[in-house]
């Protein structure tokens, strides 16, 4: 298998998804194109019936199409929706919308092509029917006359002529003369369907089917008189004319052709020269003679909803060899003529997906002689699954384009289904209280068993997979044995014919009366039921809450498993331990201990009723599905959700996996296959570690080439915010530094340290640039960088990269002066003009999206450490204190710069007392000057004098210190 048990899985993706093409209305067939055409929620889907899946969609947003017509090449569509607009549509590899005109003034009930598709004929509920060029998009006609809604709107297919039903009354319009040439009035009830039948090259006639329980042969030469009347005794829902000459042919060169039908066409003389196929509320497809109104065959309805059919076309009008039947459950099916047999069946449209389950299919090892054959296991796939959507007849479906094949026999509802181990055999329940069992090969009737009182609610085939293909042979030998539980409260033990036996009868079947074993299961209704994988136990779980633990084939009760709120709605056992899991209503899964019967752990995250749990191949893990439209994978050993997939919008009434591949279903009508895609994502992370690992040698390679701008953009663009760190500093903060210190560059340094500086460089260069001939100031020279032209070389998106980067390095301490200068490089570029090319314009940076939050966080970081910044330097004016007021300073009194060391002790003190402000200086210098005037101008004694000169000192003294 695809997933290996020592492996995890990891992710899902889904592969395809089936979500139905019709919902009701019309359906239009084009033969040149083999596209299907059908309404589905008010939206023209486009089907390609050899695939079997929706391929376009014609939508307008706001504005449901409730009818449409496709030309005869499946180029155009002409639509009618509900704003009353007609538009046209052409159908190429990508839907476009041509031209929208007003039709009529109410809403248009059906719209035609003529056999060239240059005319477009609309029938609207105002009563009338109007012709249109459809090149110009003007009308040519507008006719007047019924008595109620133009219905169906139908162009003559060799004349320019149309026919028009309203009610029960059909009118025939020559476009030459724009007259009514005909009024046809004798069915008594609404017509439903007509079509055309070919007489003669040039010649045909008109058929109507009608809810009266009649249809009628029109003569549309002359005065339209009715050829003949047809009692058919059911209602009429669709009505088909389909050419004898190609199918009497092909009677009579093969004689393969079995049935009422292909007899009647090799017996009958002078065959018509078209037969009449209608369909009705009786569930059966009839052929009709139109000369002489006799039944010719009749062919049950393959359809669910009790067989009802809703319209009949023919797919292939020149032979008449296909046709496609819609029934009441919206299908479609495929029937080849004149075996009358159904070949191809299309899912239009599902109701709730209540079941699914995937058939598994064994590719054994070649067998060797030698007895270790077994050691080499089976490969298990599946190519197809069972589908029961809340009607009579399940289907095995292809995961590959969805094509089905009913299983047709159930009378009632079927809402149960197993699949033998082997994959050979199905297992269908419902509401008729019967048990089949069909042939997955060929869809066939095998064994029925009946004698549940109640719904039967699940099923469940014995599950001991054969090792080997002689092991396999061995079982086909003997009898199988089937567990079904059901709403009687019952659980019943089935033992069945073998599969060797069952080959036999297969269509007509063999039924069982009595089952083998029947035990009284659960106080309350039976959900589910389940063999273990070694056939020695089977689990069950009721609406009582419990899983009960029994013994296979016996039916002795084991154990019971509590714990549970809510009613039990599935269970799966371990394919690896003897444990088994349980979903239940309360929201929550848990594993129990089959020794002991007690909860080992439980799994909570889903927020409604957990429907259906499923072990993966690995043993490892689970897959739950809830009532929150939620698949979720858990680990078992932490009961942690991996992953939770979103791809339903309703309830996940089922699902079921096998290998790599899984199924689902749901209340939304949606199936889907899904994928492990585990190791691609690994795989893909590993191609994704190998590319930037790439890419960081290339930023490595762009700075040794010199290209440093280059490896800059290159490493915005990578989110390699460390490398760009490095880069700047390398290249920019030696520079910026220098200029920050010298306050004009070069030029204000001193020549003394210029030297000073290029011989320590020189110093520094590596003895590899000094073999060259190459110093660092050289290689600076030689790569230089310009911050200024690199942010001018930057696109917006870019620029956005680049300020949330700057951004996070203004956050911290370390990284804010590169993120200040850049920044401030960036702002300082700013122009409000685009006119100046070196300049970024104020626009693109107004573009920037958050700019005016960015601002503002940069500028609240950047008082802060402006903040720092000065509460540092403050305290670095203390080492200068120390080192100039001690007795070993670097300058005093005697040395000869001691006005030098006097003014730095002065400038030190100021800013450890935190400065004097000019005008404090210049009032003390003011009050001194005071002081010694006084002295020269006092004529008092000497005592005041000294007593004065004292105060004077004192004061000074203490302002000193």
């Amino acid at each position: 298998m695809a997933t290996a048990a020592s492996s995890l899985s990891e992710a899902w993706a889904v592969d395809a998804r089936h979500v139905g093409c019709f919902t009701g209305g019309k359906v239009a067939f084009c033969e040149s194109s083999n596209l299907l055409g059908c309404l589905c929620d008010e939206e023209l889907h486009l089907v390609d019936s050899s695939c079997k899946e929706p391929t376009r969609r014609v939508v307008q947003e706001g504005d449901g199409v409730l009818t449409f017509a496709i030309d005869h090449l499946g180029l155009n569509a002409c639509t009618s929706h509900r704003s009353g607009l007609l538009r046209h549509f052409t159908l190429g590899e990508k839907i476009a919308l041509a031209r929208s005109w007003r039709g009529h003034e109410q809403v248009v009930a059906d719209v035609s092509f003529d056999a060239t598709g240059a005319l477009v004929a609309t029938g609207s509920v105002d009563r009338t029917a109007k012709v249109w060029d459809f090149q110009g998009y003007f009308c040519t006609h507008n006719f007047k006359g019924h008595a109620g809604i133009v219905s169906l709107a139908r162009f003559h297919p060799a004349k320019l002529q149309l026919v028009t039903i309203a009610d029960t009354e059909v009118r025939l319009w020559d476009l030459e003369s724009s007259q009514c040439i005909g009024i046809m009035k004798d069915h008594l009830a609404s017509i439903s369907s007509m079509c055309f039948g070919r007489v003669k090259t040039q010649l045909f006639e008109l058929v109507t089917g009608g809810r009266d329980q009649v249809v009628n042969v029109w003569n549309l030469q002359g005065k339209c008189s009715l050829v003949r009347s047809i009692p058919v005794f059911e209602h009429v829902e669709g009505v088909m004319a389909v050419p004898t000459r190609h199918l009497r042919q092909q009677c009579k060169e093969h004689t393969i052709f079995r049935g009422p039908f292909a007899d009647w066409m090799r017996q009958e003389k002078e065959p018509p020269a078209f037969i009449i196929f209608t369909v009705g509320n009786k569930g059966a497809i009839r052929a009709w003679n139109p000369l002489d109104g006799k039944q010719v065959a009749s062919h049950d309805s393959p359809h669910a909803a009790k067989g009802e059919l809703r319209q009949i076309h023919c797919l292939d009008t020149a032979k008449g060899t296909k046709m496609v039947t819609i029934g009441e459950d919206l299908n479609f099916m495929m029937w080849s003529l004149p075996e009358f047999e159904v070949f191809s069946h299309i899912m239009g449209h599902n109701e709730e997906i209540v079941h699914v389950q995937l058939i598994p299919q064994i590719a054994w090892p070649q067998e060797q002689e030698v007895e270790d054959s077994t050691t080499k296991g089976s490969l298990v796939t599946a190519d197809r699954f069972v589908c029961i959507a809340n009607d009579e007849h399940p289907r095995v479906v292809s995961c590959e384009g969805f094509g089905a094949a009913m299983l047709r026999g159930h009378t009632d509802v079927v809402i149960s289904c197993d699949v033998s181990v082997d994959g050979a055999w199905i297992a269908t329940g419902g509401k008729d209280q019967v048990i089949k069992v069909w042939s997955a090969s060929t869809c066939e009737l095998a064994c029925t068993c009946s004698g549940h009182a109640g719904d039967v609610t699940a099923l469940s085939f014995s599950k001991r997979r054969p090792r080997t293909l002689r092991a396999a042979s061995q079982q086909e030998q003997l009898p199988m044995l089937l567990v079904s539980v059901s709403q009687d409260k019952t659980m019943k033990v089935w033992e069945i014919p073998s599969a060797k036996e069952l080959g036999k009868v297969l269509g007509t079947g063999t039924k069982v009366k009595k089952s083998k074993v029947t035990v009284l299961a659960h106080s309350k209704e039976v959900n589910d039921v389940l063999v273990a994988p070694n056939n020695k136990l089977m689990a069950s779980g009721g609406q009582d809450k419990l899983v009960r633990i029994w013994k296979f084939p016996e039916g002795d009760l084991l154990g019971e498993c509590k714990g549970h709120r809510r009613g039990i709605w599935c269970v799966a056992f371990s394919p690896i331990d003897q444990v088994v899991a349980s979903a239940s209503g309360d929201a929550t899964v848990r594993l129990w201990n089959l020794k002991d019967f007690r909860a080992i752990r439980s799994f909570q995250g889903h927020s409604s009723a957990v429907l259906r749990v499923a072990f993966l191949s690995n043993g490892m893990q689970l897959m739950t599905s809830s009532v929150d439209g939620l698949l979720k994978l858990w680990h078992i050993r932490t009961a942690e959700c991996a992953g939770t997939f979103e791809e339903h919008s309703s309830k996940v009434w089922c699902i079921d996996v096998c290998g790599n591949r899984m199924v689902s279903g749901g209340a939304d009508s949606k199936i889907c296959i899904w994928r492990d895609t585990t190791q691609e994502m690994e795989k893909q992370r590993q191609d994704e570690k190998a590319d930037l690992a790439l890419k960081d040698s290339r930023i490595a390679l762009l700075v040794r080439e010199g290209k440093v701008e280059a490896a800059l953009t290159l490493a915005l663009d990578l989110k390699r915010p460390g490398q760009m760190r490095q880069i700047l500093l390398d290249h920019t903060m030696d520079v910026v530094g220098r200029k920050m210190f010298t306050g004009d560059g070069d030029k204000a340094e001193p020549e003394s340290q210029r030297g000073q500086r290029k011989r320590n460089k020189a110093k520094r260069a590596t003895p590899k640039a000094k073999e060259n001939g190459v110093c660092a100031k050289d290689k600076e020279e030689s790569t230089p960088i310009d911050l200024r032209r690199w942010v001018l070389s930057l696109n917006v998106e870019q620029l956005e990269r680049l300020v949330e980067l700057l951004e996070q390095w203004n956050s911290n301490r370390r990284m804010a002066p590169l993120a200040q200068m850049t920044f401030a490089t960036l702002l300082l570029s700013v122009t409000a003009t685009t006119t100046t090319p070196s300049r970024v314009p104020a626009s693109k940076l107004k573009a920037l999206e958050g700019m005016n939050a960015t601002c503002r966080a940069v500028l609240s970081y950047a008082s802060r450490h402006m903040a720092r910044v000065e509460s540092l330097l403050q305290k670095t004016y203390l080492f200068d204190l120390i080192l100039q007021g001690s007795s070993q300073g670097l300058a005093t009194k005697d040395s000869d710069d001691a006005t030098i060391s006097a003014e730095a002790l002065k400038r030190t003190m100021d800013v450890l007392l935190q400065g004097k402000d000019e005008d404090l200086e210049k009032k003390e210098d003011e009050f001194e000057e005071t002081e010694d005037d006084a002295v020269d101008e006092d004529t008092g004694s000497e005592d005041e004098k000294d007593k004065d000169v004292a105060t004077s000192g004192e004061a000074k003294r203490r302002r000193k210190q």
